[in-house]
């Protein structure tokens, strides 16, 4: 490394060190943690090389730590390309391009590697705090930038993040001016596809406690706005994945089996409502029971009334639908169907099997048979908890006749494995149930703490109905909330905000700030710029008035940025002693002695005494008297009225 150089770069490498270690932070809980925690300590040991004075690893060494980190992340995420694995290549390349760091325009590409990492973060998630991050990350780059452009030259005369805070102040009306009336494409930004995590939510199969699993999170899974009033607790059904094959033990969404999609016949007025749904990384949408039909754009309903999306949900999106709460299926079942959902595993559960078949004879009728079992649930010693006892691999007979303890899952599975060996057609339908309202934003709050499973059977006359057997043992679950109906020594997700009123009240205003974010930043799409234009009074507009209205807009920025600039680099104005010495400066000016801009007080002073002998004695009492108003600390008005009454009396 060329001497001269070095203690620029050596100067500037904690700035790009540091600013490329917090743009990297938020990517801590995106990638492997052992990608993450290599970059880091990557930085780190280059610090440490630099204080101690460590040589640097040579262009071979450098070529095979490549090459491994290619490998490494391609053995890890199965590829080097998409979101994921693209995350993580970059993640772990720049943390071996510190290593290699030696130079000034070294640190110029780190810091050009932190913006990149910096847009990569939101294309995994563009939450507010995710927002925030990379905002104080993107100003420590370009005060890290400034700072190695600086180093070296004299260094900088003020803070760089003064400068860069004052930069991006400055450009912060042409951002808003392009985010706002730039012209939208169709679709979103943000929804690049290539990312394949599962991120929450529920799956297409389910066993014992997963969702009691589930539900221990409190994140939300969507909100949703209604168009008239909130419906009742008892029909907040969000329906979601359907599960009709079963091992006995587990249920699932069949494989690849299409059967009849029977008609619905809705009853009631409809209800329109707005869900604003976080990204899963799956295809299951969700909907209150039932819905009659689908947007095409926004993806299918199967046949057994479960929606799915054209494709998985990497980002928020937002859909409007109808639901109709009160409804009957056509009839009659289809045989297929009706053969499908009857199906069991000939050798499991034979205890589960004899009870169904004497309670259903005992009851005479098919509605008389779920009303005993449901009063079965009611009556017995049943419990509802989050921490249920593992079940054996019979486990409906083990739930039943041994533990009797469980979550909405066991209570679904268990009622429709009865339902199935009594001949009723069965299956278990997983989703959501209930919600929190939000009245600072008018809308309802669903998260995974509210992930239920129910049963749905099939009666003649009313076709699929719902049946809910956890609403017997625990009615508090469906008409308060999870926390009401939980031991008070369970972990209820959430019990202890909800305890509190400050707590809880904080939570829905931030929750309110996250819902406000999705609807105008991570949502704002062509639909949502032709309303505001239509709110600004643009009738019908079209890319003609959407080009106006930016070219408006920008003018309206750089107006704005050179008004700043303009008044940053007004003619400062003058204290009174500089008026009265400039006033003398003028009067030599005129007698053929104007003083130069680079000359200081006392230097004019000696060149007017060498150039005028006779006015020495008075220019020497006006400079005296003009350094000691305007320097000196004094506490009276002496000096200055000295200094006005010599200046009057000058004469060149």
């Amino acid at each position: 490394m060329p001497a001269e150089r070095r203690p620029a770069a050596t100067e500037s490498l904690p700035w790009a060190a540091g600013a490329l270690a917090f743009a990297i932070l938020p990517h801590l809980q995106l990638i492997d943690e052992w990608i993450g925690g290599l970059a880091l300590m990557l930085i780190g040991w280059r610090l440490l090389v630099s204080r101690q004075g460590w040589p640097l690893p040579g262009r071979v060494a450098r070529t095979l730590m490549t090459l491994g980190a290619g490998v490494a992340v391609f053995a890890t995420r199965g590829a080097v390309t998409g979101l994921d694995a693209g995350s993580a290549l970059l993640v772990l390349m720049a943390g071996l391009k510190v290593v290699e760091t030696q130079t000034r325009r070294d640190h110029v590409i780190v810091v050009f590697i932190g913006w990149f990492l910096c847009l990569a973060a939101l294309l995994h998630d563009q939450s507010p705090l995710t927002a925030a991050w990379v905002l104080i990350a993107f100003w420590l780059l370009a005060a890290t930038l400034l700072t190695v452009a600086r180093t070296g030259e004299g260094g900088l005369t003020r803070s760089p993040f003064g400068i860069t805070s004052r930069m991006l102040v400055l450009a912060l009306p042409l951002m808003v001016a392009l985010f706002l009336f730039f012209p939208r494409v169709a679709g979103h930004f943000w929804g690049i596809p290539g990312s394949d995590r599962a991120i929450s939510g529920l799956g297409d199969e389910l066993a014992p406690g997963d969702i009691s699993e589930l539900t221990l999170a409190d994140t939300v899974a969507f909100r949703v706005r209604f168009d008239g009033p909130l419906p009742p607790p008892e029909e907040r059904y969000w329906r979601g994945p359907v599960l009709s094959d079963t091992d006995g033990y587990s249920w699932r969404q069949p494989r690849a089996q299409i059967y009849p999609f029977q008609a619905l016949e809705p009853s009631g007025s409809p209800l329109g409502y707005q869900v604003t749904m976080e990204p899963s990384g799956r295809r299951t949408l969700f909907a209150l029971e039932m819905v009659d039909n689908i947007p095409a754009a926004l993806g299918r309903q199967s046949w057994d009334y479960g929606l799915i999306a054209a494709h998985p949900i990497d980002a928020v999106i937002q859909y409007r639908i109808t639901s109709h709460t009160r409804y009957r299926n056509g009839e009659p079942l289809a045989t297929s169907s009706r053969r499908h959902n009857l199906s069991l595993p000939a050798d499991a559960n034979p205890r589960s099997r004899e009870l169904a078949l004497s309670l259903r004879e005992a009851a005479g009728s098919d509605r008389a048979f779920v009303a005993a079992v449901l009063r079965r649930f009611r009556d017995q010693e049943f419990f509802y908890t989050l921490r249920p006892p593992l079940l054996q691999r019979n486990a409906v007979d083990d739930f039943m006749f041994n533990t009797r303890k469980g979550f909405c899952g066991h209570f679904a599975m268990s009622f429709s494995t009865l339902m199935r060996a009594a001949g009723l057609p069965a299956r278990v339908v997983t989703g959501y149930q209930g919600g929190d309202w939000n009245p600072r934003g008018g809308y309802l709050v669903v998260r995974q703490s509210h992930a239920h499973a129910w049963s749905e059977v099939w009666l003649e006359g009313s076709g699929w109905t719902r049946v809910d057997p956890t609403a017997a043992v625990a009615p508090e679950r469906i008409l308060q909330d999870l926390q009401s109906a939980l031991p008070a020594e369970d972990p209820a997700p959430g019990r202890l905000v909800r305890s509190i009123g400050v707590l809880w009240e904080l939570s829905l205003t931030l929750d309110g700030l996250r819902a406000a974010w999705n609807d105008w930043i991570v949502r704002y799409s062509a639909d949502t710029q032709t309303t505001l234009l239509e709110e600004l009074g643009i009738e019908d507009p079209d890319w003609r008035q959407l080009g106006v209205a930016l070219v408006i807009a920008l003018g309206c920025g750089l107006l704005w940025v050179v008004a700043s600039l303009a008044w940053s680099y007004r003619p400062k104005s003058v204290d009174a002693p500089q008026r009265w010495y400039l006033k003398f400066n003028r009067r030599l000016a005129a007698a053929g002695l104007p003083r130069r801009p680079e000359e200081s007080a006392t230097a004019y002073l000696a060149r007017v005494v060498e150039a005028r002998p006779e006015l020495a004695s008075e220019a020497r009492a006006i400079t005296r008297a003009y350094l000691t108003a305007r320097y000196e600390p004094v506490t009276d008005g002496l000096p200055l009225a000295r200094l006005s009454a010599l200046v009057r009396r000058f004469r060149a």
